[in-house]
């Protein structure tokens, strides 16, 4: 190992820390959405509220998260995001000792905008680490490592919160955010004090070989192939976020299980998702990023489509094996659509993360598709976005000439 790899080693390890902590609490709106509904006697539209309010603030801070990326740069920015996602995990101790639901979304609305700003920093931070051609490896090995956290949610969040303190849940929800802020601030402090790398985009040298070999180009949006990646990333994340954190309602309603099981075996659409990811990382260095996401989409739509179509453990089982097959969609998708970007690359990264807002439309939506039809009818939602983001890598993400 070289000196350069070697000073870059401990930084990229905190980095991917980061990507596996903000996975594990990503999915812990799963762990705790059928203990909502049943305490605050909640119908499935403002259920998905807990969901939804995530990703709005995904809209609502991409923008400013921008600005503030690129006037304090990488570093600070990965801080800030670490300190407010901290915060608004804190905000969930009130909401537990007052038995309070807008506390507790108060509280995912910080801890989200925190995100955001990890969002907006790391993703295109892990891609300029390295050449582009394996730019989406890297993006879904560290991905795989979020998706690593969030499989472990399902287990250690609900076997904490829910079985060791079944009597009483929000007492176990006082004690475990505790602990997550204590090591959000902790890893906020760390990377403070680390010396981390530079993000290459934000020299002056590869502004100035940017700015010479594209004087012609206003912005991200010049590019056809980031115009269409963006729609289909926004409407992909909404489904995205349908199969990650509203599920166990529809396995309770599949199969006569308790909140616990189901959160259990929602666990294994997560575990999927980290073979897929990690396993994603190592089939990308060899397989077109585009094939793949055509041929995973498509396959997961198929797996919905049979979910739709059955009933019982076959219903709910087909489901969790999406988490395989959409296991590698952002990344990728994220990846082909700054690809060839150059000086735009973090303007469109701010963008795509905006996208990721798709997650609070999409459920508010399928919530209210739910309450006038059926959670099982309502899959229709979660289909159509895995057959465009299909339909995106086998055709939409092929370069055109900039407007």
């Amino acid at each position: 190992m070289n000196s350069s790899s070697h000073s870059k080693l401990y930084p990229l390890i905190l980095v991917n820390f980061q990507f596996f902590l903000l996975g594990f609490v990503w999915n812990l709106a799963n762990v705790l959405v059928a203990l909502f509904q049943e305490t605050f006697d909640l119908n499935n539209f403002e259920t998905s509220a807990l969901t939804s309010i995530s990703f709005l603030a995904f809209f609502v801070i991409s923008y400013p998260a921008r600005l503030f990326i690129n006037r304090y740069k990488t570093v600070t920015t990965i801080v800030t995001g670490c300190m407010l996602a901290a915060m608004g995990l804190l905000v969930f101790v009130p909401g537990a000792l007052l038995m309070s639901y807008p506390f507790f979304l108060a509280g995912v609305f910080i801890m989200f905008s925190g995100a955001t700003f990890l969002q907006v920093a790391c993703n295109p931070y892990v891609r300029a680490l390295g050449p582009d051609k394996s730019a989406a490896s890297r993006i879904n090995f560290s991905q795989g490592l979020g998706a690593t956290g969030a499989f472990l949610t399902s287990y250690v969040a609900g076997g904490f919160i829910l079985k060791l303190f079944k009597d009483d849940p929000f007492q176990g929800i006082v004690w475990f955010y505790l602990t997550l802020t204590v090591l959000y601030a902790g890893l906020g402090l760390l990377i403070r004090k680390a010396h981390m790398p530079v993000n290459p985009n934000e020299t002056v040298q590869e502004k100035a070989v940017d700015r010479s070999s594209a004087d012609n180009k206003k912005s991200a949006w010049s590019y056809r192939h980031f115009r269409t990646g963006f729609i289909v990333l926004l409407l992909y994340m909404g489904a995205e976020a349908v199969l990650y954190q509203l599920m166990t309602p529809y396995f309770m309603e599949e199969a006569p299980i308790d909140k616990a099981r189901a959160v259990d075996i929602s666990g294994l659409l997560f575990l999927g998702l980290m073979i897929g990811r990690l396993g994603g990382a190592g089939m990308l260095l060899r397989v077109n990023p585009g094939r793949l996401i055509g041929w995973f989409g498509a396959l997961a739509g198929l797996l919905v489509i049979i979910s739709m179509a059955t009933h019982g453990y076959v219903a709910i089982y087909s489901i969790t094996l999406t988490g395989f097959f959409i296991s590698i969609m952002f990344a990728t998708i994220f990846s082909l659509s700054v690809d060839g970007l150059g000086r735009f690359t973090n303007e469109a990264s701010s963008y795509l993360v905006m996208a990721i807002s798709g997650g609070f439309f999409v459920p508010l939506l399928f919530g209210l598709a739910a309450d006038y039809m059926s959670l099982k009818t309502s899959l229709v939602i979660v289909l159509i976005p895995l057959l465009l983001a299909s339909w995106y890598g086998f055709f939409g993400a092929r370069k055109k000439v900039p407007r």
